[in-house]
């Protein structure tokens, strides 16, 4: 890697010819950005739409060899001629331009790496929780807006309809709801911001309170998903908070690669997208990784000095943390029983070597989002967000086998509600949904990153605690039970819902030695904690 390549990204550069060429890069995406606009135009019939994008080719085509960039001349001057070329191309012949589009990022991107130009953390996909929410006034926008406000949204709020194009770069939404009142037609409006498009939202949803469109036909527009009467808006809401959660985070990619310069060249390639890259040089480095990571994606060689890649991937597969990781296998055997063996391994995807850059990055950061969705279904509580019963107990004895091999204390909570059935006949099981989801945000605020909080049943928490001794873990006990206390719940009109809990705290190795034997201790400490009183602290 050169010197240009593993300096930290400041805006400038010494050699002052790289420097312009930085800057014409920078300005890429709003070029690419005016020629998708003059497109989607070109193919509703718009007549000045085709002279526009022919002006906007001539001028990539020029400038592009001025500031080193053949591809990008090559690739522009080509489709400037066939505009220029009888017969006139018509709005049918859109999609060979939107290939030349794409074939322009691809272009730039790849003079971006030439040059050693970090990609600018502004430009990293991922999620800013930003949402635009286009419908008419009333109170479910309202509902909608305040319940997207509560999982974590910035929410602008639009009465007509928003061209896509007129938004600018740094305030893209990440999620787009688009109600069924709003103009003649919303589904083409939807059908507009769903365009496969890099700039495009993560979702694009559609809110249909008096269901007046066909599932099918939403779907057809590109629309991810659709809510009615009976999930708007809590449906909604739990489904922005599963976007945020999924997209929050960089990507964490394992790299198995034995190959040192690939194995840096892809992590090159990852890091300018923010991935967090870990390079294992042989199935054995890799296999002791993921004893102690769970990463978003491993990239995996077939090829291996001490096994094949398959019998990694297999090894994953038995493990519950990470049989739902997706696995893409690099490989230079291209043979139909060599993919047949990787699928029955577990195999997500091929990549043949060499890999093409945009390829790549493509292909990880879509499996990565996709993973993500599947693992928030399957592990995550879907009122609270917080990790479900069967997810929280396979952590809690993950973190005792880690702490085992590492001589490393572990703490488990178990929190249980006071007095909860109170709370919903007193105010109705919705507002009890509304305080255990509050209960959650509390207890994510008092506790660290690397600490793991789950639903475990009904009104009870579980919440684990890596690298804590004892007296830590009732320290910390104690704090949750203050914090709750001191953080009535305010409902919309009505009195404020004060909460209380009762925890019981157990220890690894001092209240026993598997899972099962910790949260057991935690039970009864937890029983103990109630008929003392409740709202108290007990250690197991």
């Amino acid at each position: 890697m050169s010197e240009t390549d593993s300096a930290p990204f400041d805006g400038a550069v010494d050699d002052p010819i790289l420097q312009l060429q930085w800057e014409y890069i920078r300005e890429a995406p709003e070029r690419l950005a005016e020629l998708r606009k003059d497109l989607a135009a070109f193919r509703v019939g718009e007549p000045d739409a085709l002279d526009s994008l022919k002006r906007r080719f001539h001028k990539l085509a020029g400038s592009g060899g001025s500031y080193g960039l053949p591809r990008v001349t090559e690739i522009a001057r080509a489709a400037e001629q066939r505009i220029l070329t009888p017969p006139r191309p018509t709005p049918q012949d859109a999609d060979l331009f939107e290939q030349a589009i794409t074939d322009l990022k691809d272009a730039f991107d790849a003079s971006s790496v030439m040059a050693g130009m970090p990609s600018p953390e502004s430009r990293l996909p991922g999620f800013g929780y930003r949402a635009i929410l286009l419908m008419g006034p009333g109170p479910l926008r309202n509902e909608i807006e305040r319940s997207l406000g509560e999982v974590g949204f910035v929410v602008a709020i639009h009465e007509s309809e928003v061209d896509p194009w007129s938004v600018p770069p740094t305030e893209r939404p990440d999620l787009v709801v688009i109600g069924t009142d709003l103009g003649e037609n919303p589904l083409a409006l939807a059908r507009y911001w769903a365009a496969a498009t890099p700039d495009r939202p993560r979702a694009v949803v559609l809110a249909d309170p008096a269901e007046r469109y066909d599932r099918l036909r939403t779907a057809a527009a590109g629309v991810d998903a659709v809510f009615g009467p009976a999930t708007l808006p809590r449906g909604l809401a739990q489904y922005a908070r599963a976007l945020a959660t999924i997209g929050a985070p960089p990507a964490h990619v394992v790299v198995v690669e034995d190959d040192p310069s690939q194995a840096q060249l892809f992590a090159t390639w990852l890091g300018q997208i923010n991935a967090r890259v870990s390079i294992c040089g042989s199935a054995q480095v890799a296999r002791d990784t993921l004893l102690n990571e769970t990463p978003d994606l491993v990239l995996l060689d077939v090829d291996l000095p001490d096994v094949d890649g398959f019998a990694l991937a297999r090894l994953m597969r038995q493990d519950p943390r990470l049989a739902l990781v997706p696995v893409v296998f690099l490989t230079a055997r291209q043979t139909v029983a060599d993919e047949l063996e990787g699928l029955r391994a577990g195999g997500d995807d091929f990549l043949a070597k060499p890999v093409e850059r945009s390829h790549l990055v493509q292909v990880v950061l879509t499996r990565t989002e996709r993973g993500r969705r599947i693992r928030e279904l399957v592990h995550r509580d879907g009122l609270t967000g917080v990790l479900n019963h069967a997810t929280l107990m396979a952590e809690l004895d993950h973190a005792i086998a880690f702490a085992s091999r590492h001589g490393e204390p572990v703490c488990f909570l178990m929190c249980d509600l006071d007095h909860f059935k109170r709370i919903n006949d007193s105010h109705g099981h919705l507002v009890g949904d509304q305080v255990l989801m509050h209960v959650a945000r509390v207890f994510r605020g008092c506790v660290r990153g690397s600490d793991l909080l789950g639903r475990y049943g009904g009104e009870e928490f579980g919440i684990i605690l890596r690298r804590c001794p004892p007296a830590n873990g009732k320290a910390i006990a104690e704090k949750l039970r203050k914090a709750l206390e001191e953080s009535p719940m305010q409902t919309r009109g009505g009195p404020d819902v004060s909460i209380r809990v009762s925890i019981g705290v157990a220890t690894y190795p001092g209240s026993g030695q598997t899972a099962g034997d910790v949260a057991t201790a935690a039970d009864q400490a937890l029983y103990r904690a109630k008929s003392a009183g409740r709202n108290r602290v007990e250690m197991g």
